[in-house]
């Protein structure tokens, strides 16, 4: 034993009387050794409960390591994908000592076709890992099905697809995301009233995640006899402003509406356009409940017109995203199916709190 107390391959050499060489290839699977003398080698390997040092032998192989990642483009109204990217890059400056690359790919959050596309340019680039949010799943089915073929490691990230194969997924439980919408909005309202749930979305057949999220917040009411709420869903494919004040106007003020709606559940950031609406519009009554820190949903949060916001740490997913793949592949390490992070609740007077830490993931 050393007099670092650290098993080595010198001491594992020694105790076989064979070469250090030899050791190495019983470790590593590689060149030619007898069986014999591998049985030897792997039994006092273990009883000596040897652990390869591997951040050195990788930094010594100089093998690189090319990780490839597919989230929706950065726009105006897709602005929470931007800083998952900060997360990634995050994590590639701790670990591009090792080898570590990263190519980043982007399609259009509403156009499928643009989904397909981005996945086929990826897969071309022959990655050894991929980090991706499978807004379409019926498309995610079939590029996965590609990389199960040629053993490439895939993360899913903020969205989840549960049938398809991964080694990880990072992001919220969005049944239990959704729940907590749906206590903070039965929280906030003393009177009987309407429950509008609005999904501004892509095409159909999309958006799993938002679809999980309406069903957890229905759940908690099922499950506490509704407290005399009623809960209605408005669906709105695509991100047109226009097109998602019209349809909130024809939900919102009904000719003859003997009840109003008390209360709006947004299942994503673009709760900003739902805010957009009810300020142009001047409605006050309504509590209004969505998601994440964009700097436009804050300022809504703080001019009172979105009464809470759930962040899901999207700098945190990019992170945990990229360092699944960095430890399974490089560490060898097993990683945890599920990352779930915490469903973080922000209100106006704790939002300084999580700008000023949003970053320290």
């Amino acid at each position: 034993m050393t007099s670092d107390n650290r098993v080595k391959i010198a001491d594992i050499a020694k105790r076989a009387n064979v070469s250090t060489g030899t050791v190495d290839r019983v470790i590593h699977n590689r060149g030619e050794v007898a069986q014999k003398t591998r049985d030897k080698v792997l039994a006092i390997i273990k009883e000596m409960d040897f652990e390869p040092d591997i951040l050195a032998s990788t930094l010594a192989s100089k093998k690189t390591y090319r990780f490839a990642s597919l989230i929706p483009a950065a726009t105006n109204d897709s602005l929470f994908w931007h800083q998952p990217v900060i997360g990634f890059e995050k994590a590639l400056k701790q670990v591009k000592h090792f080898g570590v690359a990263h190519q980043a790919f982007s399609f259009n959050y509403f156009d499928k076709e643009s989904f397909k596309a981005a996945w086929s340019e990826l897969l071309e680039s022959e990655p050894d890992g991929i980090i991706v949010a499978p807004s379409f799943a019926d498309v995610s089915a079939d590029f996965i099905a590609q990389t199960e073929e040629r053993g490439i490691p895939v993360v899913f990230i903020n969205m989840n697809v549960f049938n398809l194969p991964k080694l990880s997924f990072v992001g919220q439980d969005p049944l239990r995301s959704g729940m907590v919408a749906a206590h903070l909005l039965d929280f906030g309202l003393k009177q009987k009233g309407r429950i509008l749930i609005v999904n501004i979305m892509s095409e159909k057949g999309g958006n799993i995640h938002l679809m999980s999220r309406e069903e957890g917040f229905r759940n908690y009411f099922h499950g506490n006899g509704f407290s005399g709420k009623e809960l209605f869903t408005l669906n709105i494919y695509g991100n047109d402003p226009t097109q998602i004040d019209q349809m909130l106007s024809e939900v919102l003020s009904p000719e003859g509406a003997e009840e109003k709606v008390a209360g709006i559940f947004v299942t994503n950031s673009r709760v900003f356009h739902v805010a957009d609406y009810l300020k142009k519009t001047g409605e006050k009554h309504i509590r209004l409940v969505g998601y994440d820190l964009l700097e436009v949903n804050v300022d809504h949060l703080m001019n009172h017109h979105i009464d809470f916001l759930i962040s899901q740490n999207p700098i945190g997913q990019g992170f945990r995203s990229f360092m699944a793949l960095f430890d399974s592949m490089v560490l060898k390490k097993n990683i945890q199916k599920y990352q779930y992070l915490p469903i973080d609740i922000i209100t106006r007077e704790n939002i300084d709190y999580y700008i000023n830490n949003l970053t320290n993931e």
